[in-house]
């Protein structure tokens, strides 16, 4: 039986930790949907409404931005196995961009923490922490999007499903961008968590997700949420059906 060598030991580390990244982060978004859901309807169902279910839910609604940027970076992972994605340097640049949105993870964390009725005198600091979690999401966005074109110059060297699979990453790749220009202009659309401050500025306030326009947020957040993910999965079968052969 054919033995592998360090490149082919390699490549099968590769393919298993993208593997994992992917499926573990469109899990981690399915787990905070859900959660978020779930609080929201806990909140509003019971007699007395608990404040603290609803920071939750606002908190994760911010926060699970995150999952789904991970996943774009795992699944362009994938998709360069065996081209680009040996080379070390596009390694350590999928790395690196992994760990800037994990900092994003935590700045959006904290600030829902801290601008909410759990810390009353830090809500300012609360406000600057989520608009820059927005600020970091967004870099990450631009870094994937480069990453995109960088990635098709490959092509030529890639084998059909994995082809595929990365033509699925790029397809979703607008829904993404309204998706994280959302998160943005939701940020800077009031100046409290609960939206009770919205911006003076009309057209900006109606992105809140609290008190804005639901039509606008079920449209750039849901929606945009539901396609990217549907896309990730539709075109992840692709390589599992063909590695299942």
């Amino acid at each position: 039986m054919p033995t592998l060598d360090i490149h082919g030991k390699i490549a099968a580390s590769q393919i298993a930790f993208y593997t994992l990244v992917a499926a573990l982060t469109i899990a981690l978004l399915q787990i905070a949907r859900i959660s978020e859901a779930a609080l929201i309807l806990a909140a509003e169902l019971v007699q007395h409404p608990n404040l603290n279910l609803i920071i939750a839910a606002l908190g994760i609604q911010a926060a699970a931005l995150a999952p789904l940027l991970l996943s774009t970076i795992g699944f362009l992972g994938m998709a360069g196995q065996s081209t680009y994605s040996e080379i070390s340097r596009v390694s350590l640049i999928f790395r690196l961009t992994g760990l800037v949105t994990l900092a994003g993870l935590a700045l959006s964390i904290a600030g829902g923490v801290l601008g909410s009725q759990l810390s009353p005198s830090k809500r300012s600091t609360g406000l600057i922490l989520r608009r820059a979690s927005t600020g970091v999401f967004a870099a990450v966005y631009v870094v994937l999007f480069l990453a995109h074109f960088g990635c098709w110059t490959y092509h030529f060297q890639m084998r059909n499903y994995r082809l595929r699979l990365l033509g699925g990453a790029t397809l979703a790749l607008p829904f993404l961008g309204v998706r994280v220009a959302y998160a943005i202009l939701a940020a800077w659309s009031a100046s409290d968590l609960f939206g009770n401050l919205l911006s003076s500025n009309p057209n900006l306030a109606k992105f809140n997700s609290v008190n804005g326009q639901m039509v606008t947020y079920l449209v750039m957040s849901v929606v945009m949420e539901f396609v990217v993910a549907a896309l990730y999965v539709l075109f992840s079968t692709v390589l599992s059906r063909r590695h299942s052969r």
